[in-house]
């Protein structure tokens, strides 16, 4: 439990909203989309500041996660199926998207997310990298990069695991990607409004 809750705590820590205020006295929810995430912060700091939000949101889903699957650790003595560092992955992403520290309005969860996916399925991670760079390419919107890669999470891991994919704690790493996928495709719904009213901000372009 004490993993659950520091993985938590540590999760709700925004980044993006931390190097918003140090470095340029703002509130990040003043500033477009309002989301404590590192693709808003970069409208105020730069692409090179989102990249190192992004990063550092990345570790807070990847760290802890990594660490307990090199540990080999189970949640419980009786649920093998479980390994510790799912619950642990999952709570750093809830931890991320509603944050204790920041009255539960946090980010999207793609960077923590992605970095929970890095360390509990690397190829899935791979795949759905390429799915980010390739639709982000296309249409020039990182939130459609976002839900896409967040869709093919589930389809990734039944297509690398095939007959193997709910066996041992299979079935539990393929729960936490559909949990993953759900939520991100949740948090960007007023991206989607957005972008049916062609309002949604393109990378080079302004709103």
């Amino acid at each position: 439990m004490g993993w659950i809750l520091a993985s938590y705590a540590l999760g709700s820590v925004s980044f993006a909203q931390l190097f918003v205020r140090a470095l340029s006295g703002q509130n990040l929810r003043d500033v477009g989309s309002g989301n404590l995430g590192a693709t808003n912060a970069g409208r105020v700091l730069g692409r090179k500041y989102a990249v190192l939000i992004y990063l550092l949101d990345f570790a807070k889903g990847f760290g802890p996660a990594f660490f307990l699957e090199q540990a080999k650790t189970p949640c419980l003595e009786n649920t093998p199926w479980l390994p510790l560092s799912i619950p642990v992955a999952l709570a750093a992403l809830l931890g991320h998207c509603f944050p204790i520290w920041h009255g539960f309005k946090g980010g999207k969860g793609a960077a923590t997310g992605s970095g929970a996916v890095a360390a509990l399925a690397p190829m899935v991670f791979v795949c759905a990298m390429s799915v980010f760079v390739v639709a982000v390419l296309l249409s020039r919107m990182i939130s459609v990069g976002s839900m896409l890669a967040g869709l093919s999470l589930p389809i990734a891991w039944l297509v690398l695991e095939r007959r193997h994919a709910i066996d041992g704690d299979g079935g539990a790493r393929l729960g936490f990607l559909l949990v993953l996928m759900a939520l991100v495709l949740c948090m960007h719904r007023k991206n989607v409004e957005r972008i049916v009213r062609g309002e949604e901000p393109r990378i080079g372009r302004k709103p």
